[in-house]
């Protein structure tokens, strides 16, 4: 058996001896589906003590109990495809906690890493020795330590992982782990939904699975943010609006922010499939691993520059006569005037282009499309595109992905509007 290999055992009705005719199963007939491992497969009993009464090994020795009961272990804390046999499980004295986790990069384990972390803490403070193992307590297992002793100590990853290889030689996380850990010494140790790294690990988890079921997931569902034009007590005090008809498409932080390309980068243009001018290649990155599709390049929006109030559009809004759209417009002029804050973030190195954001509750295609356009909720005006599954190229020439952005001739930066939204 390999490592993760999981034995589905299948339990259907009366099973009749040899040579008796088989009955006809029972419309009703409760069909049971059973998690084991016909053995455990993991080589000799292997553990180390990391620090006193914090063990990590393999599986071989969380199911060997004599193993157990020698170093006082009454805690054990499995990080594997399927859980222990019912021997330990069920036995009285452990107290026993069961992850299922397989040991491939896009595994998401950052999100149980406070919650292990808390399990081995109270364990230790009750004078529970702990085991914390996966099949062959080389990775999975291995990353939950680390994540333990990172924060216990409120170390970085290279020195959790020499304090703990210094103890068992043979830890090797796999890169995805590695990343996470990082990311978890970046958020302080503790899960920071706002944090801009975070949320661009869980858009991507969260691609992954869409490539792969053409839609998004039930359990992906958190990475789609709240539609910010939903009435709130406290409504953030810059927005980004359908330049059309004014209705509140994100706020700024739904935004994704991300470095220009070096300067001298000058890409040519490149369309997507949906004709937006979303790209510049150059020769040596059109063969790029994630590129984007080629279109009919009949649009251009998104290399546009961004149009001031003075355009005709905006204009139109105030000739309609009405002294609530006459002041309506003198707010909008003087919010969109406030954009020098916006242009002040492209001299530090941050790209304002093409406004890319986390995808949003008024993108409705985005639940069962794998790339699309985006349209305004109110009044159907086309505002961008998004992409689950290849990457979108930027103007300034970062690749993004997934990627759902707003085209900036279509949509408009404002500070103070959208306290008056709903009256105009």
């Amino acid at each position: 058996m390999h490592e993760g290999e999981i034995v589905i055992k299948k339990v259907q009705g009366h099973v009749p001896k040899s040579g008796a005719p088989r009955e006809k199963p029972l419309k009703d007939a409760v069909v049971t589906y059973r998690l084991t491992r016909d053995d455990i497969s993991g080589g000799p009993v292997n553990l180390d003590e990391i620090e006193p009464g914090l063990w990590l090994g393999n599986v071989t020795a969380a199911a060997d109990l004599p193993t157990l009961e020698k170093l006082a272990i009454r805690s054990v804390l499995t990080i594997d495809s399927c859980p222990l046999p019912t021997h330990v499980t069920e036995n009285p004295s452990l107290r026993v906690k069961y992850i299922q986790a397989s040991d491939v990069p896009r595994e998401d384990l950052i999100k149980h890493f406070e919650d292990t972390n808390n399990f081995i803490r109270e364990s230790l403070e009750e004078e529970r020795n702990v085991l914390v193992h996966c099949y062959f307590g080389v990775s999975r297992s291995a990353t939950i330590v680390i994540a333990y002793i990172m924060n216990k100590y409120k170390l970085t990853y290279d020195a959790a992982l020499q304090r703990v290889k210094s103890k068992r030689r043979f830890v090797m996380p796999n890169p995805g782990f590695i990343n996470q850990l990082k990311l978890f010494s970046i958020m302080n140790y503790r899960i920071d939904p706002l944090n801009e790294k975070y949320k661009l690990f869980r858009l991507k988890l969260a691609a992954d699975n869409v490539r792969k079921a053409k839609r998004l997931p039930v359990n992906c569902m958190d990475v789609v943010k709240p539609d910010p034009a939903v009435t709130q007590e406290t409504p953030e005090p810059i927005v980004y609006r359908c330049r059309k008809c004014r209705r509140v498409v994100a706020t700024k932080s739904n935004l994704l922010l991300h470095k220009q390309k070096p300067p001298g980068h000058s890409p040519a243009k490149h369309f997507n499939s949906f004709g937006d001018v979303v790209a510049g290649l150059n020769d040596d990155e059109s063969d790029s691993e994630t590129p984007t599709k080629e279109g009919d390049g009949t649009e251009g929006e998104a290399t546009t520059a961004e149009p001031t109030a003075d355009e005709p559009e905006a204009k139109g809004a105030v000739k309609e006569g009405s002294s609530v759209n006459y002041v309506t417009e003198q707010l909008r002029r003087s919010s969109i005037s406030s954009d020098h804050s916006q242009r002040s973030s492209e001299k530090d190195g941050v790209c304002s282009k093409i406004y890319f954001t986390e995808p949003l509750a008024w993108m409705t295609d985005i639940y069962h499309n794998t790339q699309g356009r985006l349209y305004c909720p109110k009044c159907t005006v086309k505002l961008g595109s998004f992409n689950w599954v290849m990457a979108t190229k930027c103007p300034c020439g970062a690749e993004i992905y997934p990627a759902f952005y707003l085209v900036p001739s279509k949509t408009e930066y404002s500070t103070v509007v959208q306290n008056v939204q709903v009256t105009v």
